[in-house]
């Protein structure tokens, strides 16, 4: 019988040779917003930022691996236990399809940039010419109100439980609190939820509120709250500001904008 070291060794090996992005899997998470400009449904996960360190490692090009290296020191905290997150959270297969944290807002263009060459080099992607970028607030906004400008929060409900008492977003929670995750529900949250949990909002887009708080293009501003944060952090109108470093509870999501069809 297989290690768990040595399982998860080739499933490391495995991702090393698929470093390359899937356009179609690209496609596939994007939602139309309006005519030019698409949003990502989920915010970016572990596993397409670590093919993006992997790509920079590849082509040697250290001074933007610097840059966008992630400090897996911003989990240690004076109040709570996170040394395992430390070690495990941005490595370990079962946080793969977790927010990525972490990382500066200097890391997060460099991602978009990576995204935006990588895609535009690819013969069998959609759109002739893109640019994947963050979105201003303005068009956060618009795609978290998903169509209806009467939302308070980024959900089709103006309340923060549905009609079944469930929460609807990952928010500071109670230990006896429950994440909603691929169609079933789950018990105990603990910090971050995967980046498909919850319900999507009218535009089919997850977690616009909760989770991790989201950078926009104007540097040291973030919207919609997190999974550290109380629930009036959640809703559409509010903002909050970060010094543009990494920090635990601050990830991301990636906007398309089409350049030529």
């Amino acid at each position: 019988m297989k290690s768990i070291f040595q399982s998860f060794t080739f499933v490391l090996l495995v991702l090393t040779l698929k470093a390359q992005i899937n356009s179609k899997e690209i496609n596939k998470s994007l939602v139309k917003v309006n005519t030019k400009l698409y949003a990502s449904k989920y915010e970016v996960s572990n596993k397409i930022y670590s093919d993006f360190i992997l790509a920079l490692k590849q082509k040697k090009e250290y001074e933007k691996l610097q840059i966008a290296q992630i400090d897996t020191l911003r989990w240690i905290d004076k109040i709570s236990y996170n040394e395992p997150y430390v070690k495990y959270y941005h490595s370990h297969p079962a946080y793969f399809n977790y927010p990525v944290v972490n990382v500066s807002y200097d890391g997060a263009q460099l991602f978009c940039e990576w995204l935006t060459e990588t895609y535009n080099n690819n013969p069998k992607r959609k759109f002739k010419k893109v640019i994947f970028r963050l979105p201003t607030e303005e068009e956060w906004m618009y795609a978290a109100h998903g169509g209806n400008t009467h939302t308070i929060y980024p959900w089709k409900e103006n309340a923060l439980r549905n009609n079944k008492g469930q929460i609807l977003f990952n928010y500071k929670k109670e230990l006896s609190d429950t994440m909603w995750v691929e169609g079933k529900y789950i018990e105990n949250t603990d910090v971050t939820a995967p980046v498909k949990s919850y319900w999507k909002n009218n535009y089919g887009i997850y977690n616009m509120g909760g989770n991790v708080a989201e950078m926009i293009s104007e540097k040291g501003i973030t919207k919609g709250g997190s999974w550290r944060e109380d629930a009036e952090f959640m809703k559409i109108k509010n903002k909050n500001k970060f010094d543009g470093n990494a920090q635990s509870n601050i990830g991301f999501r990636y906007f398309m904008e089409i350049v030529e069809k």
